[in-house]
């Protein structure tokens, strides 16, 4: 899995402002604070709710609300790093999956390679997220899990 995927899940070129292909264009523009419209692409991306938004990027809801009121406010820099997380673990589940519909079905729901946990629950931090990517890469090399 490479940059492009991500950041097509970021919603590419249109979204980011330019093409972004290394960790380190992500690390700046995840330090400048990512846009609204990549939250709004990872949210419709992944169907999820205001709620689970909410729960997934650590941020209230009323945070959400505010961000879909105020286009031109950028994300903080703890939420843009959360929401480049889930970004790079969807990526890397439609890779390993080869669907994007089964990528975002497996990322929301129980998988008995994480204790029967949903992996979105678990992208909330980087040890869980680090047990995602691990099951994901133990499946893609058809480790049973």
């Amino acid at each position: 899995m490479g940059g492009r995927e991500i950041a097509a899940a970021l919603g590419g070129r249109k979204v980011l402002g330019k093409s972004v292909a290394s960790s380190f264009e992500f690390a700046d523009i995840i330090a400048k604070g990512l846009s609204r419209s990549a939250l709004d692409r990872v949210k419709d991306i992944l169907r999820l709710t205001d709620r689970e938004v909410s729960a997934t990027l650590d941020i209230s809801e009323k945070t959400v609300s505010r961000l879909r009121h105020d286009p031109t406010r950028r994300l903080p820099l703890a939420t843009s790093d959360r929401l480049y997380r889930v970004a790079r673990l969807f990526a890397l589940a439609e890779e390993v999956l080869e669907d994007k519909g089964q990528a975002r079905d497996w990322l929301r729901s129980p998988q008995i390679g994480l204790d029967n946990r949903v992996p979105l629950d678990l992208l909330r931090t980087e040890a869980g997220a680090r047990e995602v990517e691990d099951l994901l890469t133990r499946v893609e090399h058809g480790v049973l899990s």
